[in-house]
């Protein structure tokens, strides 16, 4: 025969028994509730990530074809062509001697070389102060 306080016993076994159950039962719940709401937040800032690539992707695309005009009207600007000059820029001319001493003395002067020296020489000295 069973007595009393093993009914007592077995009842207390089983109120363990099952409170350990829906320990472990609440648990599993508890932990699907929150995976479910880090998905959600994760496809949130999914979208919210995508929805900003989306822009900055259509930005960049403006920003290229805004470029790519810049570059076509700047390569028009500096459209190049070959021009033939037919008259020379130097001629071949010979200069007499004076020209010579002139050029020299221009280049002296220029160098700062010679400052106090005579451009030639003198057939003969002063007599009088000009008057």
């Amino acid at each position: 025969m069973i007595g009393a306080s093993h009914l007592a016993l077995a009842g207390a076994l089983a109120a363990c028994l099952s409170g350990i159950g829906g320990f472990a039962y609440g648990t599993r719940i508890g932990l699907a509730q929150e995976r479910a709401a880090q998905k959600r937040a994760d496809d949130a800032a999914d979208a919210v990530r995508r929805k900003l690539q989306g822009q900055i992707d259509a930005s960049a695309e403006r920003a290229q074809a805004a470029e790519f005009a810049r570059q076509s009207s700047v390569r028009e600007i500096y459209h190049e062509s070959q021009k033939v000059i037919e008259r020379p820029v130097y001629r071949n001319v010979c200069i007499d001697a004076d020209g010579v001493r002139l050029l020299d003395r221009s280049a002296a002067i220029a160098n700062a070389e010679g400052l106090g020296q005579p451009s030639g020489s003198a057939t003969a000295p002063a007599q009088a102060a000009a008057q």
